[in-house]
């Protein structure tokens, strides 16, 4: 069972969404390499998701953070404002 993750990864990519793939005003994918799993169960090395936008996320690419992820049922939501104040 899924369940909410936290981790720590480099931003490898943030690019714009593909077309057919904006909506809801997150245009912005942020490809990050996880190097460790703090909690929850995830056994990948690539985590993906969805942002408004880099400058609003504070996401740079190259930097480490942690990334803490809620599972929805049918995937994870990221906040992006997790970072606010508190960078990378």
């Amino acid at each position: 069972m899924a369940g909410d993750l936290t981790f720590r990864a480099i931003v490898e990519e943030i690019e714009s969404a593909p077309i057919g793939m904006a909506g809801g005003f997150l245009d912005w994918v942020v490809r990050t390499r996880v190097l460790e799993v703090l909690a929850g169960d995830f056994t990948h090395d690539a985590f993906a998701f969805r942002i408004h936008s880099p400058a609003r996320s504070g996401l740079k690419v190259g930097v480490t953070c942690t990334i803490r992820a809620e599972w929805i049922g049918a995937g994870y939501r990221v906040d992006e404002t997790q970072w606010s104040g508190n960078p990378c």
